[in-house]
């Protein structure tokens, strides 16, 4: 919708239209992580110190939560790591 649009519409009709735009703020789906939420597997073996090697593995062991965008291409949640990270602090 367009300025003009807008514009062309009917004094009455704005409450209305408020309340509906107002509703599907409140209703809008939750976001998709965007690209620096996710991570590569190079990204979090930097973050761990440690090789792509040891990613896997802690793959294998559950440890991580990993997302599958492909085939052959696993991301990470960087909430899931730095959990893990703090995890290993404790």
């Amino acid at each position: 919708m367009s300025t003009v649009d807008l514009d062309a519409l009917p004094i009455e009709r704005v409450p209305a239209a408020i309340a509906h735009l107002a509703s599907r703020l409140l209703t809008a789906p939750e976001p998709v992580p965007t690209g620096t939420d996710l991570l590569t597997v190079a990204a979090v073996a930097k973050l761990l110190n440690a090789g792509p090697r040891y990613v896997y593995r802690l793959v294998k062991a559950n440890r991580l939560g990993a997302v599958r965008v492909s085939k052959r291409k696993l991301r990470f949640r960087r909430s899931a790591v730095e959990r893990y990270l703090k995890e290993r602090e404790s």
